[in-house]
């Protein structure tokens, strides 16, 4: 597999079997290759994708089909702990756990409403979601039953619901977000021992489109994303209390979204959180988010907590018979280590992969001048020292060596058609100086001999050679009768001068 290619044209592989619209997508959290989705042709299937076989562009038989509910499929979530367990809700009021090793179905519970969200706590015991019936419920798929419900919000659109929990959480915390009464969009912090109120109830603003919550334990952040909304917020919760970070605003609405794993993350940028923004359903933007510090090459070890290591032996028939699996941890750095070496050697990435979150990293106007004038400078600096160097071979180091060819008619323009200018230059190193009556003069840098000798253009050989049938001027009086002839002369020379040294330029510098 080419890097090269990945990053420049990456595959695109079509996953097609659905006979309807596919309603969500979840990754494996252990196997990157396998993925789920649901649809409303009441089915879910489980797909997988090679990572190393470039061949492949479209794939029409997944690993299995799981088929049971009577109406469209419109929530999917692994196990975090146990990979071979997904839950499923559909619009007939159903839950359904799934053992994917044995292609099966392995609890059913019914619902009162149907749900509008469905999250695995972080040990994969618990499920939460919320229903149309403005509850949310805690619900224990092994014993198939709802261990707790209480009411959430007053506001008549849906809600959602996640958990707080992991290192930075609490396994009794639970996050909400619905509507007010007046239609304000608001957020909800739920204490499971105690749900008669809200540890935190903060209001947002009052857009129409329900937020969706995605929460990463490891550093206790939440990010708040309305569907059609440009904004992306996020917040961050300790001990019970939450204030918010920051706030990415875009123009462009995300249609849907999806957050990759914190192992992606570059931990030399201080990189926290990746979110893949889907423009319109006719572009990706990945968004990332960082944290400013001074020195990012470090590791950061408050930012990078150990995270959950994956152990493919689980089987789902401990998972089924009540057994809690423990959780193991790792480091972020020992499990990047290795990758990070190939994704250094590219220095620069794409334009649509620049990182526009916590802090602006688009080019500012400012830098990019600088960096124009660094490149002009340093073509002008090497150019100098290439012209330095034909200077020290050069035995005569003058540029007196000028044959002007005139016929001009009565003429006072310059025609580079009939009136030639032709000099010959064995020294570049031209400077331009003024004299006392403020007329530009041009001298060579090698001598002041040399200067007075041969470089210095006097006024009598500009007028010299912008006359016309006459080598001298009369001393007497004829001055004045070419004073303004010989002056637009002298200007229009001093130009083709100028614009002759740039062409000498130029050459120069395509053959560097």
């Amino acid at each position: 597999m080419r890097l090269e290619d990945q990053i420049r044209n990456p595959p695109v592989v079509k996953l097609k079997g659905h006979t309807s619209n596919i309603l969500d997508l979840a990754f494996n959290p252990c196997y990157s290759e396998v993925i789920a989705s649901s649809s409303e042709d009441m089915t879910i299937r489980i797909w997988e994708v090679a990572q190393n076989d470039d061949k492949t562009r479209e794939i029409k038989d997944p690993l299995c089909i799981l088929k049971g509910h009577k109406k469209k499929v419109n929530i999917i979530d692994w196990n975090p702990i146990n990979y071979y367990i997904l839950s499923s809700t559909s619009f007939d009021c159903v839950i359904n756990i799934w053992d994917i090793e044995n292609e099966k179905k392995a609890f059913q519970i019914n619902m009162p409403k149907k749900l509008t969200s469905l999250k695995w706590n972080i040990r994969g015991t618990l499920l939460v979601g919320t229903c149309l019936n403005k509850y949310l419920h805690i619900i224990d798929p092994r014993k198939k039953e709802i261990c707790s419900s209480f009411y959430v919000h007053n506001g008549g659109k849906s809600a959602r619901s996640i958990w707080i929990d992991g290192i930075r959480g609490n396994d009794d915390y639970v996050l909400s977000t619905g509507f007010s009464k007046n239609n304000m969009r608001e957020i909800k912090l739920w204490d499971l021992k105690n749900t008669s109120s809200p540890l935190v109830n903060m209001s947002i603003d009052n857009a129409s489109a329900p937020l969706l919550p995605h929460y990463d334990e490891s550093i206790g952040i939440f990010y708040l994303i309305g569907k059609g909304d440009g904004n992306c917020r996020y917040y961050q919760q300790s001990e019970g209390i939450i204030r918010k970070l920051g706030e990415y605003k875009s123009c462009l609405p995300f249609k849907s979204f999806g957050f990759l794993p914190k192992q992606v993350c570059d931990i030399y940028k201080c990189e926290i959180g990746r979110v893949y923004k889907n423009e319109n359903n006719t572009s990706i933007r990945p968004i990332s988010f960082f944290v400013p510090r001074k020195n990012s090459t470090i590791f950061q070890e408050d930012l990078y907590p150990p995270i959950i290591m994956h152990n493919p032996k689980n089987s789902s028939k401990h998972w089924i018979d009540g057994i809690d699996l423990n959780i193991n941890r790792i480091s972020i750095k020992d499990l990047t280590e290795s990758d990070l070496r190939i994704t250094k050697k590219f220095k620069r990435v794409p334009y649509s992969c620049n990182s526009i979150i916590i802090e602006d990293n688009f080019p500012s106007k400012r830098g990019s001048i600088i960096r124009k004038f660094t490149r002009k400078f340093t073509f002008f600096k090497k150019s100098s020292r290439k012209i330095n160097e034909c200077n020290n071979n050069e035995d005569d180091n003058s540029i007196n060596n000028y044959n002007y060819t005139s016929s001009n008619k009565n003429k006072n323009s310059f025609d580079s058609s009939k009136d030639s200018l032709n000099f010959k230059l064995k020294s570049f190193k031209v400077k331009g100086i003024l004299n006392d009556d403020g007329e530009k003069q041009f001298y060579n840098d090698d001598g002041d001999n040399e200067r007075e000798k041969s470089n210095v253009m006097e006024d009598e050989q500009i007028s010299e050679y912008t006359q016309t049938g006459k080598n001298n001027l009369d001393e007497k009086g004829e001055d004045s009768i070419y004073s303004g002839k010989v002056e637009k002369n002298r200007n229009t020379i001093s130009k083709c001068c100028d614009a002759i040294r740039n062409i000498k330029l130029c050459l120069k510098r395509e053959k560097i």
